[in-house]
């Protein structure tokens, strides 16, 4: 099978005037580059906030292809990405004597989802769990697996195959390839070392959630351009705070959670504290309720 060239340049393919991601490090850049070039799967790894979640939708708007996405958890089987069965309705079928074969159960994964959507759109039943974005389909796919590292120990290695033949087996079919061009990103935080042999056939990236540079450039991407200092103020607040975090193993103020700070202290007129000023009461609440944190699961596990 031949697939279309595809070289992945952030500076093409976003509409004007909206938030797209910021490739804040030229790293990011190129190891989207080298996963399609070598048809890899681009392992992306972080502490949550980090930005790893939205990097797929972002690469798909701009090459122009699909985006098809879904969540991992404990329960996440091989199956639940390419094709299960609808017990219920068999079950509701078989009990009202008009049982057909597994076939006309099937309800398609993310993976036929990718490989074949044409298909996957003429069976009646869709997962929930499932985000399809497929007017580009015809170009290539962006597949998002994400939080692998929250799955089962066996799936990732039940995933080499299709990550290495583009191809799934479904019940009652012919086995169902990729027609075009997709890019497998899987997402991880950390939490479990992944499999040796589910490692050689990745291109990894690690992106970090202590650049200062990147915590102001993702500020000015959604709340403008400002001559003063606010949002690396805000951002050297939030990286001590995280520090402290890290040290004490509580849980670390996220991406998100910078940017809600950051949201209200621009509501608010409020500034944080530095080496020079003082902060007041109202940005000490600000602090305590949108990035601290403390009074409330501080001592939970990370969220996504």
């Amino acid at each position: 099978m031949n697939f279309p060239e595809a070289r992945f340049d952030p500076g093409t393919g976003a509409e004007p005037g909206t938030r797209g991601y910021v490739y804040h490090d030229h790293r990011i850049v190129l190891a989207v580059n080298v996963a399609l070039a070598v048809r890899r799967p681009l392992l992306v790894t972080g502490v949550p906030g980090s930005g790893k979640s939205t990097l797929a939708a972002d690469v798909a708007t701009r090459l122009g292809w699909s985006h098809v996405s879904t969540t991992i958890t404990s329960r996440t089987r091989l199956e639940d990405l390419t094709a299960r069965i609808d017990s219920v309705r068999r079950l509701a079928d078989a009990q009202a004597k008009r049982l057909k074969g597994d076939r006309a159960y099937l309800i398609p994964g993310v993976l036929w989802w990718a490989f074949e959507p044409e298909s996957a759109a003429r069976m009646a039943n869709r997962s929930e769990d499932i985000h399809t974005d497929l007017q580009n389909a015809a170009e290539g796919t962006v597949v998002l697996l994400d939080e692998i590292d929250k799955a089962e120990p066996d799936l990732p290695n039940d995933l080499l195959a299709p990550l290495d033949l583009f191809k799934i087996n479904v019940p009652g079919r012919t086995p169902i390839s990729a027609g075009t061009h997709v890019l497998f990103i899987i997402t991880s935080n950390g939490e479990r070392k992944m499999p040796p042999a589910f490692l050689r056939r990745c291109v990894v990236l690690e992106l970090s959630d202590e650049d200062p540079d990147f915590f102001t450039a993702v500020a000015t991407s959604h709340f403008g351009e400002r001559e003063d200092s606010l949002y690396a103020d805000i951002a050297a607040r939030a990286l001590k705070l995280s520090r402290l975090a890290k040290d004490e193993r509580r849980r670390r103020p996220s991406m998100a959670e910078y940017l809600d700070t950051v949201c209200a202290s621009l509501e608010f007129d409020q500034r944080p504290p530095t080496e020079t000023t003082e902060g007041t009461p109202l940005w000490a609440a600000i602090e305590e309720a949108a990035l601290r944190k403390t009074r409330a699961g501080a001592d939970g596990a990370d969220g996504a």
